[in-house]
């Protein structure tokens, strides 16, 4: 078990940004287009929540998806691109030949292909891999630790999926998953630091539960996860809030992994969470893996929800398995807001 700590160089998440390329797909195209699977609207909506998902286009990449992600942040952060220092990168669902991040290189990386594509030519970059749906919290951590370490300003941290070149049309699972992306600005701060408890944990005794099969298709066991992921959000939920002393009463939000509305309801119940501060994007957009959290995060702040200064608990579990929870402020601290 790996306890949380709080941070001890401030940072603030100063802007994030999201992408959702083209029109939702509707469940109907399951029905249309894959009626061996045997689902319809209704079976999908029950067991996983999802009404509408959103697939890039034909020779759209990964990268396409961050670029504009990360230009989103960067404006509501107010950055140029030459301040960023450093570009954190994650996700899960690219693969060599059959799922490149790019169109014209084979390598699955994802922050060097967007450092050009940005022209962030002061950064240095690199990706995290392997933790899936919990990448925005790996990389975020990473990135308030090397802030620390190599007394740099500015961190960039980007997640991107393209699932639909890997999902296998053979199981009903593939109904549940959506691309996108999104991303995040941490920079350095004075003051209180916007980034208060981030707790991370992993099990490898079901690493197993993810796989590619010999199609390289993606394979996943739902039953496993959903049998003990709720579990581990709730552990890493509690963990956090007991080690920033806090309780739910202090929160302003909570973005729960979107990985399947059941599992979102189950901890929603043994957390006894209240409802009107618990935000869900999943049934838009599908699971989106890595992006869940950040990007049901930045539609809410462009939407209007979430105002700067209000602070969040974010929970995802992913690979391996590899879980976690954050506790953050966005836009840092605001005078008299609670728990100040």
């Amino acid at each position: 078990m790996r306890s949380g700590h709080e941070a001890t160089v401030p940072v603030v998440l100063t802007g994030v940004g999201h992408d959702f390329p083209g029109a939702g797909v509707p469940n109907s195209y399951f029905e249309r287009e894959h009626p061996h699977l045997g689902v319809d609207d209704s079976w999908i909506r029950r067991h996983t929540g999802v009404a509408t998902r959103h697939w890039p286009e034909p020779g759209e990449h990964h990268v396409d998806l961050a670029e504009r992600a990360a230009a989103m942040a960067l404006k509501d952060a107010g950055v140029d691109v030459g301040q960023v220092d450093l570009i954190v990168a994650t996700t899960a669902t690219a693969r060599p030949r059959v799922n490149p991040t790019t169109a014209t290189n084979r390598y699955m990386d994802l922050a060097l292909p967007l450092q050009r594509r940005l022209g962030a030519d002061r950064a240095f970059g690199f990706d995290v891999t392997g933790v899936a749906c919990a990448g925005f919290l790996h990389a975020s951590a990473i990135a308030r630790g090397l802030i620390a370490t190599l007394g740099i300003e500015t961190a960039l941290v980007v997640c991107a999926e393209n699932p639909r070149p890997i999902l296998s049309f053979a199981h009903r699972n593939a109904a549940l998953f959506g691309g996108g992306a999104a991303a995040g600005v941490w920079r350095r701060a004075e003051g209180p630091s916007g980034l208060e408890m981030v707790v991370l944990d992993s099990d490898a005794e079901h690493f197993d539960a993810f796989d590619i099969d010999d199609d390289d298709k993606m394979v996943m066991k739902g039953k496993v996860i959903g049998k003990l992921g709720p579990g581990l959000l709730v552990d890493a939920t509690r963990r956090a809030l007991a080690g920033a002393g806090l309780t739910f009463a202090d929160l302003d939000w909570i973005i729960p992994h979107q990985g399947n509305i059941n599992m979102i309801n189950e901890v929603c119940s043994l957390l006894a969470l209240p409802a009107d501060r618990v935000l869900v994007n999943i049934d838009r957009r599908g699971n989106t893996s890595s992006v869940s959290v950040p990007g049901c995060l930045a539609e809410n702040v462009h939407g209007g929800v979430i105002k700067r200064g209000d602070r969040i608990l974010a929970m995802s579990v992913g690979r391996g398995f590899s879980w976690g929870a954050m506790i953050f402020r966005y836009g840092g601290a605001a005078a008299g807001r609670s728990g100040e």
